[in-house]
């Protein structure tokens, strides 16, 4: 920690000014925890304050485009920090992370073969983040459909706002499945997983940052490196893809 401190400050990333000022992180909801930890060390490490905000993506994306006042926003969607880029709010987008989708739950039975699913999951109700601007949402529904069962389950779904409200409701036995990725596994330990989705049934989930502001430059600089890319890991998040 004490070398990466050093090397912010040799870069130019962090000052005695800089430090003095809350820096605020825009993240995904599915980000929450990990996030939460690389602020206390980023905190601890430079004696700035981190002020976290947590929502959809796509959310996120918009409110900084908007003018929201973020130092770093950090996302679970390539596209929309793409998107940031060409709308010219920040300079670069950086993978930091990926992960897995997964079908997960509290009391339902695991599921081999996800063309009997419609048959196990019967009346009950299965939990998604919105399809049609969330990421977690719009990978579900991509899976489901290049599985042949969205026209069979789309009556059954609920949608939330976020990846995290949504798998709150089979964590409160609402829906007896959500589909969230495997990372969430870690943050509702009550919660098991009960399908892992093919990859290649969804693009690629890679989670990219961008920093807005220089002082946004140093936490972005954080959760790039060794220390930052270990918090993750705990918290189940696998490695940018190769090459990024």
């Amino acid at each position: 920690m004490q070398k990466l401190l050093y090397l912010l400050c040799a870069a130019g990333l962090l000052t005695g000014a800089a430090a003095a000022e809350p820096i605020t992180v825009f993240a995904a909801s599915s980000l929450r925890d990990a996030v939460e930890e690389m602020a206390e060390d980023f905190e601890a490490a430079t004696g700035a304050d981190v002020v976290t905000v947590y929502a959809a993506s796509s959310a996120l994306a918009r409110q900084v485009a908007l003018g929201a006042p973020a130092d770093v926003v950090l996302l679970a969607d390539r596209d929309w920090a793409d998107w940031l880029v060409s709308e010219g709010v920040v300079s670069q987008a950086q993978d930091f992370a990926s992960n897995r989708l997964v079908l997960l739950t509290r009391d339902g039975q695991a599921v081999d073969d996800m063309s009997e699913f419609p048959d196990i999951l019967d009346d009950g109700l299965l939990a998604m983040a919105q399809i049609e601007a969330v990421p977690a949402g719009r990978y579900g529904r991509q899976a489901l459909g290049e599985l042949g069962l969205w026209s069979t389950l789309e009556a059954r779904v609920i949608q939330a706002a976020n990846v995290r409200a949504a798998l709150r409701f089979v964590d409160l036995g609402e829906a007896t499945y959500g589909i969230g990725y495997a990372s969430d596994l870690v943050a509702f330990p009550t919660l098991v997983e009960a399908y892992a989705f093919p990859t290649d049934s969804h693009i690629p989930i890679t989670y990219a940052g961008a920093a807005v502001t220089m002082e946004g430059a140093a936490m972005m600089a954080f959760v790039l490196s060794p220390d930052g890319q270990s918090v993750l890991a705990r918290w189940g998040f696998l490695p940018p893809p190769e090459g990024s």
